[in-house]
């Protein structure tokens, strides 16, 4: 087989590899450095952002980096990093040997993304793709149509005499969503998460255009800014003790049917999302041509979808890691069980 699972997740076994496993002997290839996708094996391979955002999550380790486009021998196996579209360096792997051709695409979307290159499905005999939003309903509107929204609520807030609080992951989503506020003129005041990880950034070349700002939060500073925070903060002083506030959600768990109760601390709930939608998710096993497809990270049922499409597909697996940090990317809406919807 050209993918296998061991005590430690997904593994290749020609190019010697497991993939975005936490802890595992040898090489793991860790395709973003979204906290549940980190690893603490002593040796990883990934693109070079991913690296230097790795180290400053995890700490130093060997990481054997790999541009897009730049092949690399690993066992039996050629390897060569493509773009994923989920976060600043995040990449698909694909690896050729005697026996064939596999890709993993990690967490993706074929979307714009501002901090990646645009992705490309792989051709592949074999594909093992993630599958979080794998149920029909999560279809996402247009990317410029959620930014026209966020701007908008950004507007009427302000004109009401209101702080806008948007909410958004440190890594991925929170930069994604301050590129277009800083683009449309917005002065933003991040947490000191977003904010370390945005310096990040621009430390590898990757900055946010203007005529609008961004700084670190200060306490009572704000003024008639933005405040961007991260999920797990809404209820604290920073937000709470605001005169005037209101709130706006980012994530694709807006489309779950119960998000109206689980977001009801929230004024608005955006489906702005650095996944694959469902749509996205049957183009993907359609066009990369792959005779068996596994997929990943989410529903058990998508793989049954795809076999109704015609298309040999297995679900191979949950997640392999459960999150330790309490920023998950793209968490499962609060009140249903993670073992329905998983834990990413």
């Amino acid at each position: 087989m050209l993918v296998t699972r061991d005590a430690y997740g997904l593994y290749l076994p020609d190019a010697d590899l497991h993939l975005d496993a936490r802890r595992a002997p040898g090489t793991v290839f860790v395709s973003h450095a979204h906290g549940d996708h980190c690893s603490d094996a002593a040796r990883i391979v990934c693109t070079p952002e991913t690296a230097a955002l790795h180290a400053a999550r995890r700490g130093a380790r060997e990481a054997v980096t790999l541009p897009f486009g730049e092949p690399a021998r690993f066992g039996d196996a050629t390897v060569t990093l493509t773009p994923a579209g989920h976060a600043l360096g995040s990449a698909m792997l694909v690896a050729e040997s005697a026996r064939g051709r596999v890709a993993y695409t990690g967490d993706y979307k074929l979307r714009e993304n501002p901090f990646s290159p645009p992705v490309t499905i792989p051709r592949v005999d074999t594909l093992i793709m993630e599958c979080t939003f794998g149920e029909p309903r999560y279809v996402f509107p247009p990317a410029e149509q959620l930014v026209a929204e966020l701007l908008q609520f950004v507007e009427t807030t302000r004109a009401a005499g209101a702080t806008p609080v948007v909410l958004a992951y440190a890594l991925g989503k929170g930069q994604e969503a301050l590129w277009h506020l800083t683009r449309a003129g917005c002065d933003v005041v991040l947490h000191g998460a977003i904010a370390n990880l945005c310096a990040l950034h621009e430390q590898l070349g990757y900055t946010f255009p203007g005529p609008g700002t961004w700084s670190r939060y200060e306490r009572g500073k704000i003024g008639d800014r933005v405040l961007m925070t991260t999920p797990q903060t809404r209820k604290t002083a920073m937000v709470q003790k605001l005169p005037a506030k209101r709130t706006v959600y980012l994530t694709g768990w807006a489309l779950h049917p119960g998000a109206w109760n689980i977001y009801k601390d929230c004024d608005l709930v955006l489906p702005f999302s650095d996944h694959a939608d469902y749509t996205e998710l049957v183009r993907t096993a359609r066009e990369s041509g792959a005779s068996k497809v596994y997929t990943v990270h989410g529903p058990a049922t998508f793989a049954g979808r795809l076999r109704e499409l015609g298309i040999d597909a297995e679900h191979l697996m949950e997640h392999p890691n459960e999150a330790e940090e309490p920023e998950p990317d793209e968490g499962p809406p609060p009140s249903k069980p993670s073992n329905q919807l998983g834990l990413f």
